[in-house]
């Protein structure tokens, strides 16, 4: 029998008849089962009817979360980590440092179609990442140690299963150990990695990556994990390029021969459409892990992005026949076939993720794009069903998303060369004071539609700030 499906929190709340904003947090802080729905601009998500109720009944239990296992008292000579008293991540810096601004709309929300590679794509530990004092180290025992290195080998495999088991173990870790910051790095970076290649939601992944890079900061100010984990939270997620891109250039300072700090900062410039500096932060990353294919399937996003197509197309057909098991780069080759307007080759890519990853929702989106590409051939009308499909997708998961972002609807309308529907949902963004990075989008809506005003001019006002000063 099909497990029934219940979209979005409005209706995951109607079903356990609570608010929106009691199951947010309950699947925050209590576990919940909810998914994140793939593809799109939008993180949208949806619960498993059979799910919800043995959850309801106290038969499902969720992954712990770090902030409980901080709890245990620390030693007297010990910075005190009590989850309520955690500190907003400005507070390692002065104001001059780190702006404590946070802006009210939100503005960019991660994991769109192949955009949520630029962070999940490059999140693997490497061994030029700072790692834990020795005298800090010293705080874990010999059989400790084993499991807290067995954690981070969970880690890099990216597997949703070992990542489930590296947030366990490290959190029984925190919570024996708290003042061990490495635990908690590692946790921040777990937790970030769990809402990309698990099926832990945003609404439970991003608040307690956030506390755990927060704990990590406490311990160690100068903790470049902390600082590049908040960063990505900060442009993602609280939609503050300004304020990420203070982040990064601190922990790429305090970590200059950190790969994956070099990398998420290239990541965020290029969506941001800082095409130079993404430049020099990608080759800073490819020097220190070369040949590194996560970090070549981002680099060869922010090739595509810059507008650097044949490029950046060349990388990722050659890495996905060297690499045929690394997912990122089915989900960059399904947005640039559909940029090309090449539709099967979107629903090829799209299936080949499929197999690497399962995601029954996506498996029934290529099937149903399959059949509706049927029709339209046996009717001898292009592939106008196709995309009036795939755009009522498009645009439903992102109205239904908990932050809105219309630029992968729009981008899906212009390629459908659908005027009508691309300005209505530019001038949506408009109204809701959206504001996008998605420069590989932007870019090719503005090819298409260059000599068209109205469009350009309302491009213009979603833009958002700079991450970098304008150069001098």
């Amino acid at each position: 029998m099909t497990a029934k499906r219940i979209e979005g929190w409005k209706c995951i709340a109607g079903y356990l008849g609570r608010d929106r904003s009691t199951v947010i947090r309950w699947a925050r802080e209590r576990g919940l089962p909810v998914h994140a729905l793939p593809g799109g601009k939008s993180r949208s998500v949806y619960a498993l009817q059979h799910e919800l109720d043995a959850w309801a009944s106290g038969q499902a239990s969720g992954l712990p979360d770090p902030a409980d296992a901080v709890a245990p008292a620390m030693p007297d000579d010990a910075p005190s980590i009590t989850p309520s008293a955690i500190p907003a991540p400005a507070s390692r810096t002065s104001d001059a440092a780190v702006s404590t601004h946070a802006p009210r709309r939100w503005r960019r929300r991660l994991a769109a179609a192949a955009v949520t590679l630029l962070v999940g794509g490059g999140a693997l530990t490497v061994g030029v990442t700072r790692y834990t004092a020795p005298a800090e180290a010293a705080i874990l025992d010999r059989a400790t140690m084993a499991r807290y290195v067995a954690a981070r080998d969970d880690i890099a495999t990216r597997a949703a299963p070992r990542l489930d088991t590296a947030i366990r173990t490290l959190s029984v870790i925190a919570r024996d150990h708290p003042g061990h910051a490495g635990t908690h790095e590692a946790l921040a970076e777990a937790w970030l990695l769990a809402r990309e290649f698990g099926s832990a939601p945003d609404a439970i992944a991003i608040p307690r990556a956030r506390r755990a890079a927060a704990v990590a900061g406490r311990i160690d100010p100068g903790s470049v994990v902390a600082d590049r984990v908040e960063g990505v939270i900060a442009y993602w997620w609280d939609r503050d390029p300004v304020r990420a891109g203070t982040l990064f250039r601190r922990a790429v300072g305090h970590g200059p021969q950190d790969a994956l700090a070099h990398l998420w900062y290239a990541n965020i410039l290029a969506d941001n459409g800082e095409h130079t500096a993404a430049a020099r932060e990608f080759d800073a990353a490819r020097l220190l892990s070369p040949g590194a294919p996560w970090l070549l399937a981002d680099y060869g996003w922010g090739l595509w992005s810059a507008g650097r197509t044949a490029e950046a197309q060349a990388l990722l057909t050659g890495l996905a026949a060297e690499q045929p098991r690394l997912a990122s780069v089915q989900d960059c080759l399904s947005v640039t076939a559909l940029a090309h307007g090449d539709l099967p080759g979107y629903v090829h890519h799209l299936r080949m993720r499929v197999r690497l990853r399962g995601e029954p929702e996506l498996a029934a989106y290529a099937t149903a794009l399959d059949r509706t590409m049927a029709v339209d051939a046996a009717a001898g009308r292009g592939h106008g069903a196709a995309y009036a499909l795939m755009l009522t997708r498009a645009v439903s998961y992102t109205q239904n998303a908990e932050r809105p972002d219309h630029s992968w609807p729009a981008f899906v309308a212009s390629i459908a060369g659908d005027r009508a529907q691309l300005l209505a949902i530019l001038h949506d963004a408009r109204a809701r004071e959206e504001r996008w990075g998605a420069a590989g989008y932007v870019h090719r809506i503005r090819q298409r539609w260059a000599k068209d005003g109205m469009i350009i001019a309302t491009l213009d006002t979603l833009a958002q700030p700079r991450i970098e000063p304008e150069p001098a």
